[in-house]
C-alpha cells in the first residue's frame, strides 16, 4: 500500500476531483457501455466524483478502495452509496454484479503478473454470467510521453490550487514498469503545503491485457483510446461474445 494516499488522502482526492471533468468521464464510460444492462454495479478506485455521476445516472453502485483513508474520502463524497474497503486482488463478492468499473488506471499497482492474474480472477468471480467490466490502463507506449507523468499539472477551483511536477524513469520492459517521482504543492484557504511521492507504475499494451483477460475467463469485446491521452480502455464480458470489429491486431498493439 502506498503510504502517501493515507497521509495525504484529502489532497490526493481533491487532485483527482479536479484533474478530470467527472461528468465527461461518466458520459464517455456510459456511452461505451450503452448496449449493456448495467443494473447492479461495482466501482473500484478513488475517482469518487465519477462514481457520483454514475449514481446520478441511475446506477446502483457499490464502491471499493483498498485504503481506510480513501474509503473515508469516498464516504464523504458519496453519503448515500455503499463505500467499503476491499483489495482488488481478493474482492469479497461472487456472481453479484452486472457491471464493474475499474476506472482511474487502478491496474497500474498490479506490478507482477501474479497480482494481475489475482485481480482479473477476482473481477471474473464478482461478475454475474454475461456481466461486463470496463477498465482503463496506462499504455506502455504513452506513459512516458505525456505531461501527466512527465511534466507539470496545475488544477484549481475557488478554494484550492494544486501543482504537481513529476517525471518517470524506465525500470523494465516485461512487465513494463516505470519509477514515478512527483512533488505536490498546494494553497487552500490561506494554508500552503507540499509533499513528495514516489512509486512504481505498470503500463500495458492492448494485446498483452487482452491475452491476460482471456486467460482469466473474460472475453474482450472492444478496446480503444480512453478519455485521456495516456491510457486506453478495455471492455470485456464474463461470457463469450463475438469480438468487435473495433479490436484487431493493428489496433491492439501500440
Amino acid at each position: 500500500m502506498n503510504q502517501t494516499y493515507s497521509a495525504f488522502s484529502e489532497i490526493c482526492t481533491k487532485f483527482y476531483d479536479l484533474v478530470y471533468d467527472p461528468a465527461h468521464v461518466a458520459r464517455f464510460v456510459l456511452g461505451t457501455l450503452a448496449p449493456f444492462q448495467l443494473m447492479k454495479s461495482l466501482f473500484i478506485g478513488g475517482f469518487f466524483l465519477v462514481a457520483h455521476e454514475l449514481v446520478r445516472h441511475g446506477l446502483d453502485l457499490t464502491v471499493c478502495d483498498y485504503s481506510d483513508d480513501m474509503v473515508l474520502q469516498g464516504i464523504s463524497r458519496l453519503p448515500s452509496t455503499r463505500v467499503m474497503k476491499a483489495d482488488l486482488r481478493d474482492l469479497p463478492f461472487e456472481n453479484q454484479f452486472d457491471s464493474i468499473f475499474v476506472i482511474g488506471r487502478v491496474f497500474t499497482h498490479m506490478l507482477t503478473n501474479d497480482d494481475a492474474r489475482s485481480a482479473l480472477g477476482s473481477l471474473q468471480r464478482s461478475l454475474k454470467n454475461g456481466g461486463v467490466v470496463f477498465m482503463d490502463n496506462y499504455e506502455d507506449s504513452k506513459i512516458r510521453e505525456t505531461d501527466y507523468f512527465n511534466g507539470r499539472i496545475t488544477v484549481s477551483n475557488s478554494n484550492i490550487e494544486i501543482v504537481r511536477d513529476s517525471s518517470t524513469e524506465f525500470v523494465s520492459e516485461q512487465p513494463y514498469i516505470v519509477n514515478w517521482s512527483a512533488e505536490y504543492r498546494w494553497k487552500e484557504n490561506g494554508r500552503v503545503g507540499h509533499f513528495k511521492d514516489q512509486m512504481l507504475h505498470r503500463a500495458f499494451s492492448r494485446r498483452e491485457l487482452a491475452k491476460m483477460l482471456e486467460k482469466n475467463g473474460l472475453t474482450v469485446v472492444t478496446q480503444g483510446d480512453n478519455f485521456d491521452d495516456t491510457s486506453f480502455y478495455t471492455l470485456a464480458t464474463k461470457t463469450a461474445l463475438p469480438i468487435s470489429h473495433d479490436l484487431n491486431c493493428s489496433q491492439a498493439v501500440y
